[in-house]
């Protein structure tokens, strides 16, 4: 089985930077967009940098990098990766006043060498799937509202404050408590209809586009996948969004009829490989330098801290 990933951030007409980050087959995407030509395993998320808190774009930036390195199978196990980036971010976030608490969403598929797919949630980004015609939310909005609502306290998410009713109550990189990783396997095999698409959102875009705008632009023959999500994100922005807007969009395919119907291009597998495999090799070699500068960084401000606090307690 192939797949085709394409990714869109933009950073909407209100917000002054965009603190969205998208992974599109080892490749961190923070502006406009990205295809790619990939198979399994893989990984490919988005990551919403928390609103509130300081350099949500660094800390959705760091999230989507350190996962960009990571080799990916059936024996990795994602909770222990996702704990190793929350803390990445946090001793990242001590080198300085302006990168404290910085925190971001992660809502990121997974699919290992066997074709299982996997929704991994931390926040309220979404996923979707979207199958035989019908689209359905697979992630959980991780929201104070919800929390609410599942225990009993409030009759509807409705009862409270729009802001109180958006607050996330688990991230990456909060310095309160550690993520509340949810994960959900999809219970059909990933591909095995012919128009099985996942679909990752910011909820810059899920929150002002329907389910039904979903589906009606799955459903149209005319554009290429690149132009469905690019058209989108665009409604999304003419519905009112007032944030930053991304989504990664995941299409199976196995003939080159139907890469030809997703991205209006003939395929050409000679060029399309060696292409994957340059990219995956400088993307590679850029990551763990990423990873390697930023661990210095985190281990050189954890001493500095270390050495404030000793001195601190000798006063």
């Amino acid at each position: 089985m192939n797949y085709y990933i394409y990714g869109y951030t933009d950073k909407g007409p209100y917000r002054l930077k965009n603190e969205d980050a998208m992974l599109v087959n080892r490749v961190t995407v923070t502006k406009g967009g990205y295809g790619s030509v990939c198979i399994a395993p893989f990984l490919a998320a988005v990551c919403d940098g928390v609103g509130g808190e300081k350099a949500g774009e660094l800390a959705s930036q760091i999230c989507c990098s350190a996962l960009a390195s990571l080799d990916y199978d059936s024996g990795t196990d994602l909770d222990h990766e996702i704990m190793s980036i929350h803390n990445k971010i946090i001793r990242t976030g001590v080198s300085g006043d302006e990168t404290i608490n910085m925190q971001t969403t992660l809502c990121m598929l997974a699919v290992d060498e066997d074709g299982t797919a996997n929704c991994c949630n931390v926040g309220d980004s979404r996923m979707y799937r979207y199958v035989d015609g019908s689209i359905r939310q697979l992630s959980t909005d991780q929201t104070y509202s919800r929390f609410l609502y599942e225990k009993g306290a409030i009759a509807s998410q409705r009862e409270l404050d729009p802001e109180l009713r958006k607050a996330i109550v688990s991230s990456i990189g909060s310095v309160v408590q550690d993520p509340d990783v949810e994960h959900l396997r999809f219970m059909s095999y990933f591909g095995e209809q012919e128009d099985d698409t996942v679909l990752i959102c910011s909820d810059g875009l899920s929150d002002f586009i329907t389910k039904d705008e979903l589906e009606i632009a799955m459903k149209i023959t005319s554009m290429t996948f690149a132009e469905k999500l690019e058209a989108l994100c665009q409604l999304a922005i003419r519905n009112g969004s007032t944030d930053n807007v991304s989504i990664v969009g995941i299409k199976p395919w196995t003939t080159p009829d139907q890469y030809r119907a997703l991205t209006g291009l003939d395929f050409t597998p000679k060029r399309d490989d060696s292409q994957v495999k340059a990219q995956q090799e400088c993307l590679a070699y850029e990551q763990r330098f990423q990873s390697a500068k930023l661990e210095e960084e985190a281990e050189n401000s954890l001493a500095s801290l270390f050495a404030d606090l000793e001195k601190f307690k000798s006063l």
